[in-house]
């Protein structure tokens, strides 16, 4: 019996020495995602000789169409840094 107890007290000890001589576990480096640079370079503004109401609205419709590419432009970025939509972080 008292082999069995001592036997039994011995386990724990293997055990515990066997984790001390295992090599450390590597720790984690974060690192932040590269973002294209098209995505962040800055855009010209459309340029467009207004003469008639015409060119006005075709300017206009310039402006509307680079918005439009903007908001796409900052939510591949948002998407990239881990923000599900613009301006709300993913958990």
């Amino acid at each position: 019996m008292r082999r069995a107890i001592g036997l039994i007290l011995l386990c724990p000890l293997g055990f515990a020495s066997g984790c001390a001589t295992s090599p450390p576990a590597p720790m984690p480096v974060m690192t932040c995602p590269a973002v294209p640079g098209f995505m962040i370079e800055p855009r010209p503004a459309p340029t467009r000789v207004v003469t008639h109401n015409r060119d006005l609205l075709q300017l206009l419709a310039d402006y509307e169409a680079q918005r439009i590419r903007f908001n796409a432009d900052r939510l591949g970025v948002a998407l990239i840094l881990g923000h599900d939509e613009v301006g709300e972080e993913v958990e």
